[in-house]
């Protein structure tokens, strides 16, 4: 029995190739989007972890400081006073290749003689003898560097070559001694981007003399490093006891975690958009596998009264769909390949934009994600197959081979789902409301919300084509009529595909509406911010000493020119906090809403961090930075502030005055501050409570940070300079002419801009960040669009016979094309129409719920009919569209042919 069984499945299904291939192209889309998704930001996160392992090597633990670095003299006095032989200091910038734009290096300076027992990347495919020769000549030899054979083949370099590179100091050489080779994928794309030099030509080319970046430490848990007694966890307590008020000592791979823990929110978003895709292709799976076993209702009749059983019968058709789901998933993870490495691009792009420097990522490939990938492509098949698997064992040999049947059976199973899917709305307004800060069950909501909502969408496009019928009925004939009937006569076929263009649109219409708000939000809060009319960006390692006075001397000669009326300042800058979540710095990290320097009041220049989850406000946890705005305000600066309450005249007072500090408005709800708390910072002297006055909007960063006033700053902490100096001119001044004279005071890497020069940047940063956004909510419609055009597809070869009966009684072609595109036209209204709503709604939870727990950001609601207006649009155009080739093909079919009996 089980060949036969086996035979008329086989034959069905190579009888209907067209439907076999749409439900086998949801499932591989819906696979891709997930698979590329998280190929991608894997990817990503992997660029920055393997950049870091190509200094420290198999460092168990990382000694930094925040800005102006570690003291050089803290490696000697562990290593000489304390004893501790296995440290390896390190310094590392970011530095640019002349005459190449895109060249950009990490440039890492090490101690060649304590290099080698940390098995860095870099080292560890060449042979003993050569990599002791490079490390003996970048000592003896001045500007020495070695460089990786793929990177230098591209510069069109030799050994023995001079690798011209641009520093603040201006244009510097470096003499390439060696070439390193990589073994693998993975060292290649490390090296790719890497210049190793000494520390000494390291500090000249950076400009930090006498100053580290980090220093690594590897701490073997066997053996003691220093003394029989003095272990593992003495030697961490001695370095500890000898850091100064500005270093900490942090596990090496929990700078690893903190990305990933800082990026988790914005791969949480992308994730869920990838199960949209994969949601919409559910109902794609869906009303296929429902079609194919309604097609075979009469050969499961007669099945069923020679014998098969019902569990054959479920047997069969579950086997069907595994088939498809197989081949759909192998399909979808080729092609979420090649789209991973076109969303890499617009993910590390983003990352690199917003949290902090990606260099030189490359697609990896890992079975684990290929195989979650694949798991979740057959579980959401099988899942989709369920329901049509169980109807056609549920239906008796009898009934099964009456298509009413079928309908009025639907009719009643749709009032049981109408009644279900309040429950779902329900559920999901009450997880949004109650489910605390947690972002994975904020975004369940949401999905419970739009299912919800779905499972409703028969019930509401009945009573709309009732409405419909009735409205043209009365002045029209029975062609007008016919549409409508014809929607909800096969409502097994059109409702799901309606449901699926609905939750399509509905997304699109609330991504739309949240990102025009977040737009507008944003616009608002850069026009308030910038209140100077040019912003001198000074960017680069922030040291104490010569370039902390030359910062000074600039913003002197800034203030001498005969245009400026008045300036003000900028720090950003890292300092340790006791309270919360702070952030982790990394030397040469980058981090802002626009590169080129301008951010918060005055917007002027910016130093990334990376933060973590830690405990919540008042909690001791002294092992973290926390980003710190140090502003130097007049009375025209200080309007630029936008706070979220209501405040005096005295607040600016307290704020120069009093050792208090500002906080961002993400900060304050990550970390669960108010007004009136206090926060320790630790300074040299022992911590220092700072009490928070305020708090204010800022839209540079989704973790937030503190401002102080420098007079405060420099009570506890060394003079670093500028980040930024905002200018301001008198009036009736030529502002072009002032930007020229500004341009010839400053050097290397800084930059004068106008406020709206500013504005311009940081508002194409914006769209930059949402690209990746509008490519998965697009790739979302065209599953949809895809669902629209199977079920089309299905009602083609279901209503063969009923629409050759009405080309027998006198219906024209040209009118049965008519009627075709009239059914599409509405199904993509009624679904365009429900979506509206659902959108708002998905809106709301976005900005309000999604984004606030995810960001921290609270934004004005923004309405803009446009948007609402295109939507509407969209799922007009997808399901007309996808209605006009079964359109053609219903109107060529001859009625003989169409009333030719089964």
């Amino acid at each position: 029995m089980s060949s036969v069984l086996n035979r008329a499945s086989r034959n069905f299904l190579w009888q209907h190739p067209w439907q076999l291939a749409l439900a086998i192209v949801g499932i591989a889309l819906g696979v891709a989007v997930v698979i590329s998704i998280d190929l991608a930001m894997e990817s990503s996160l992997n660029a920055f972890d393997q950049a870091g392992k190509a200094f420290s090597g198999v460092a168990t633990h990382r000694i930094i400081a925040g800005d102006g670095g570690l003291d050089e003299k803290l490696y000697r006095r562990l290593r000489v006073e304390e004893g501790i032989q296995k440290l390896s200091p390190v310094v590392s910038g970011y530095i640019v290749a002349s005459k190449q734009t895109d060249a950009g290096f990490n440039l890492i300076g090490i101690d060649p003689f304590t290099e080698k027992s940390f098995q860095s990347i870099w080292q560890t495919r060449h042979h003993e003898d050569t990599t002791a020769d490079w490390l003996s000549r970048l000592i003896t030899e001045p500007d020495t560097a070695l460089l990786s054979e793929q990177t230098a083949s591209r510069l069109g370099l030799k050994i023995n070559d001079d690798l011209a590179i641009e520093t603040e100091q201006g244009e510097r050489r470096l003499k390439i001694i060696g070439l390193l080779s990589p073994n693998n994928a993975v060292s290649e794309q490390v090296l790719s981007r890497l210049i190793i030099t000494d520390i000494a030509t390291a500090q000249e080319v950076l400009g930090v003399f006498g100053r580290l970046s980090s220093i690594e430490v590897l701490i073997d848990k066997d053996q003691p490093d220093i003394a029989p007694t003095s272990a593992y966890t003495p030697s961490l307590e001695i370095i500890r006891k000898a850091l100064p008020g500005n270093a900490l000592l942090v596990e090496a791979e929990s700078q690893s975690q903190a990305m990933r823990e800082m990026t988790r929110a914005f791969s949480i978003n992308l994730k869920a958009l990838g199960l949209l895709s994969l949601l919409v292709g559910m109902f794609l799976i869906y009303n296929t596998m429902t079609f194919l076993v309604m097609q075979r209702r009469r050969l499961i009749g007669s099945l069923r009264s020679i014998g098969v059983t019902r569990s054959q019968i479920f047997k069969l058709i579950i086997e069907e769909a595994l088939l498809l789901a197989v081949i759909g998933t192998l399909i979808g993870i080729a092609l979420g390949i090649v789209l991973g490495q076109g969303l890499l691009y617009l993910i590390s792009g983003t990352i690199n934009a917003i949290y902090f420097r990606i260099d030189a990522a490359s697609l990896m490939i890992t079975p684990l994600q290929l195989g979650k990938g694949a798991l979740l492509g057959i579980t959401a098949t099988l899942l989709a197959v369920l329901p049509p698997a169980f109807e056609a064992t549920r239906i008796s040999p009898v009934t099964v081979l009456v298509r009413s049947q079928l309908e009025s059976g639907l009719r009643r199973l749709i009032k049981t789902a109408s009644l279900i899917s309040f429950i779902f709305i329900l559920g999901g307004t009450a997880l949004a409301l109650w489910s605390g800060q947690s972002i994975v069950l904020g975004l369940a909501s949401i999905f419970l919300l739009l299912f919800g909502f779905a499972m409703l969408t028969p019930a509401l496009t009945l009573m709309f084509m009732k409405l419909v019928e009735r409205v043209f009925g009365r002045f029209s004939g029975v062609l007008f009529r016919l549409p409508a009937r014809m929607v909800s006569a096969e409502l097994s076929r059109s409702g799901i595909a309606i449901a699926a263009l609905m939750i399509a649109v509905s997304a699109t219409i609330g991504m739309d509406l949240m990102i025009g708000s977040f737009r507008q939000t944003v616009a608002d809060w850069i026009q308030t911010s910038l209140r100077a009319d040019l912003y001198v960006s000074l960017p680069g390692e922030k040291m104490p000493g010569a370039k902390a006075e030359e910062d000074h001397r600039l913003k002197a000669e800034l203030a001498e020119l005969q245009g400026v009326q008045m300036l003000s300042s900028v720090l950003h800058t890292n300092v340790i906090a006791r309270d919360g979540v702070y952030a982790a710095n990394l030397p040469g990290a980058g981090a802002a809403l626009a590169r080129d320097g301008v951010y918060a009041a005055d917007l002027s220049g910016t130093s990334a961090a990376i933060s973590k989850e830690g405990v919540s406000a008042g909690a001791a946890a002294e092992n973290d930075f926390t980003k710190v705005a140090v502003f130097e305000l007049n009375e025209k600066s200080r309007p630029g502030f936008i706070f979220k309450h209501e405040t005096d005249n005295e607040l600016w007072d307290k704020f120069e005055q009093q050792q208090t500090v500002i906080v961002t408005e993400p900060y304050a709800y990550h970390h669960n501050i108010k007004t009136g708390q206090n926060i320790l910072l630790r300074t040299d002297s022992g911590s220092q409570p700072f009490e928070v006055i305020g708090i204010y909007a800022d839209y540079s960063g989704d973790r937030g940070h503190l401002a102080m006033s420098r007079r405060n700053y420099q009570r506890y902490w060394p003079d670093l300079g500028y980040s930024g100096i905002g200018v301001y001119a008198k009036d009736g001044a030529d502002l072009q002419q002032l930007e020229n004279q500004i341009n010839k005071l400053i050097t290397g890497q800084q930059s004068v801009k106008s406020d709206q020069a500013i504005y311009k940047a940081s508002m194409e940063m914006f769209e930059q960040t949402f690209t990746i956004t509008e490519t998965l909510r697009w790739l979302s419609a065209l599953i949809a669009f895809v669902g629209v055009f199977s079920a089309l597809m299905a009602l083609q070869f279901e209503r063969t016979r009923q629409l050759g009966i009405l080309r027998a009684i006198g219906v024209t072609s040209g009118q049965l094309a008519m009627l075709i595109t009239g059914e599409t036209a509405l199904m993509g209204l009624v679904a365009g129409l429900i979506a509206i709503p659902v959108g708002y709604i998905v809106a709301y939870m976005l900005i309000f719920v999604i984004y606030q727990r995810a960001f921290g950001w609270a934004m004005a609601f923004h309405f803009n009919a446009g948007e609402v207006y295109q939507g509407l649009a969209l799922a007009l155009i997808a399901a007309t569209l996808a209605g006009i080739l079964p359109a053609l093909k219903m109107a060529q079919t001859k009625p003989a042919e169409a009333l030719r009996s089964e």
